[in-house]
């Protein structure tokens, strides 16, 4: 039995794809080396999935929620992410070798599923979808990458690195060729392993559907054009099938047992969750406050992210200084709700039928999209309601809860926080109606979708976020990307340079992506006011 010790793969200068063997924690913690002989694509499957959601829920809870500041920490001098101080290449490193990694993995599997001759080609098919959700991951939070020569190995080790409009088409072809073989597809004999669909083979279809919908709608910061492509799948469901109801969402179902606990469950993490605050932002577009400063009204999803603390509902500011983190404290801001979010058995969510149902709404306000029977508005609050329905099942985690109805919903969508005829007057808590679709589809990403909500801020930065005094350490500007590792400058340094030269900008945080508000403006929507 041949063993082949791990190569360097500088297609992402990275330890070449960790493929799964019989045993779960050493794939996932001592990858030194992989006896292949041993390996079939169903054994890569479990550890891939879950790996990927353990990497989405850490990466959310220290920095995904702070950079775009659902919370802060400030509970003193160790960490506070949220003023870009803590920060570093080291940072950087860790985050590219996590989805590099990943989209390694599903690489190696693709390969296993299309040669070895015994496989399904489900396996095939969904790690072309996993692959497409690691590296979509990846180049929204660094730009251009590798992605139609990486994973090559030893036949290149210095691969070029595609421009972001190449690699989200790309992206789109892979899936499109998932697509094909899932619909004819049938279920595996190892459907078992599956913990977002039981291995269906439709279910999987209608993710990697939605999932192209997602990264349509990210290109269109890139080009009108791409809104074409979304009326194409919404004049051809049966070509294109996506989320209709929330029982289509992907999500990882994490359990009480090991190998398979969130990486956010207490037997991990200790006092993670005292050490983060929510902020004033989040705070505000939840909770409604009389001229006494009384609490008086509430989303319904409030109480299930978050934990009031001192007896009202008290947001800290996000990117204060140093010396005000005690005052801020003080105050007794809300925390996240570790009664809902801090258990083995919490499930990751990679992407909501709402999603979908938003993108739909900003096209048709836009007047790029029709949908028939339907308005900017229904699909707004269509979106948001199934949001509201996706979380309300959580409430039950907490010690004191009501059930959140149809009524309470409806009451919401005519509150000063969710309005959407107050938007299009100015006169509720948003000055249009495109604010505040995208200001809602913020708070639908929260602890959803990964880096999803760092991108969606990017591309239209809605909600208006606050650039506190103590953001100095970037310049006073929200990272609007994360810059390459330094061995990756190093062992490809034309092609990185190269793509830094394309990009416009220094391997630093303040480089605009191509389909971002800053790339297409100039500049930031609302740059810190001294």
């Amino acid at each position: 039995m041949k063993t082949l010790k791990i190569l360097a793969i500088c297609s992402l200068s990275l330890l070449a794809a960790v493929s799964c063997t019989k045993n779960f924690e050493q794939i996932n913690h001592n990858p030194n080396k992989v006896t292949y002989g041993d390996i079939q694509a169903s054994n890569m499957f479990e550890p891939l999935v879950y790996g990927l959601a353990s990497s989405y829920q850490e990466h959310t809870g220290y920095w995904v929620n702070n950079l775009v500041q659902y919370t802060c920490y400030v509970s003193g001098a160790v960490r506070y992410p949220a003023t870009y101080y803590s920060i570093t290449p080291g940072n950087w490193e860790s985050v590219w070798d996590a989805y590099a990694r990943r989209g390694a993995d599903a690489q190696h599997m693709i390969d296993l599923a299309k040669t070895e001759g015994k496989e399904d080609p489900f396996y095939q098919a969904v790690g072309l979808i996993l692959k497409v959700q690691s590296l979509y991951t990846l180049t929204t939070i660094f730009g251009d990458i590798p992605y139609k020569e990486a994973y090559q190995q030893s036949k290149n080790m210095a691969p070029a690195f595609d421009t972001q409009e190449e690699v989200l088409n790309e992206m789109i072809a892979d899936l499109d060729a998932a697509t094909a073989i899932l619909a004819t597809a049938k279920a595996p004999l190892t459907a078992a392993l599956d913990p977002v669909y039981a291995g269906t083979p439709a279910k999987w279809r209608k993710f990697a559907n939605s999932l192209r919908m997602r990264i349509l709608c990210l290109a269109t910061g890139i080009s009108d054009s791409y809104w074409a492509q979304i009326q194409q799948m919404i004049d051809a469901p049966a070509d294109y099938p996506v989320f209709t109801s929330n029982s289509d969402n992907a999500k990882v179902k994490f359990q009480d047992v090991d190998p398979y606990r969130s990486a956010m469950g207490p037997t991990v993490v200790a006092s993670f969750f005292d050490a983060y605050n929510m902020t004033e932002q989040i705070i505000g577009m939840m909770n409604i406050k009389n001229d006494e400063g009384n609490d008086i009204y509430q989303d319904p999803r409030l109480v299930i992210f978050a934990d009031q603390k001192g007896g009202k509902w008290t947001g800290a500011q996000a990117g204060c200084l140093k010396s005000d983190m005690a005052a801020e404290l003080a105050k007794k801001p809300a925390e996240m709700n570790k009664s809902v979010l801090w258990r083995d058995a919490m499930d990751c969510f990679l992407m909501d039928w709402s999603e979908i149902l938003f993108i739909e709404a900003e096209g048709v306000l836009a007047g790029k999209l029709t949908v028939a029977g339907q308005t900017a508005k229904s699909l707004y609050e269509a979106a948001v309601s199934a949001n509201i329905e996706k979380w309300a099942p959580y409430i039950t985690f907490n010690a004191k809860y009501r059930e959140i109805t149809k009524a309470m919903v409806t009451e919401f969508l005519a509150s000063d926080l969710a309005s959407y005829d107050e938007a299009v007057a100015g006169t509720g808590l948003y000055g249009s109606a495109e604010e505040l679709i995208l200001s809602q589809k913020w708070l639908s990403l929260y602890w959803t979708g990964g880096w999803e909500s760092y991108a969606h801020w990017r591309r239209t930065e809605y909600p208006i976020l606050t650039i506190g005094p103590g953001t100095e350490a970037n310049n006073y500007e929200l990272p609007t990307r994360f810059g390459y590792p330094n061995y990756t400058q190093s062992t490809n340094s034309a092609h990185v340079t190269e793509a830094l030269k394309r990009m416009g900008g220094e391997n630093d945080m303040h480089t605009a992506l191509d389909w971002s508000y800053k790339k297409n403006h100039g500049s930031s929507r609302h740059p810190y006011q001294n």
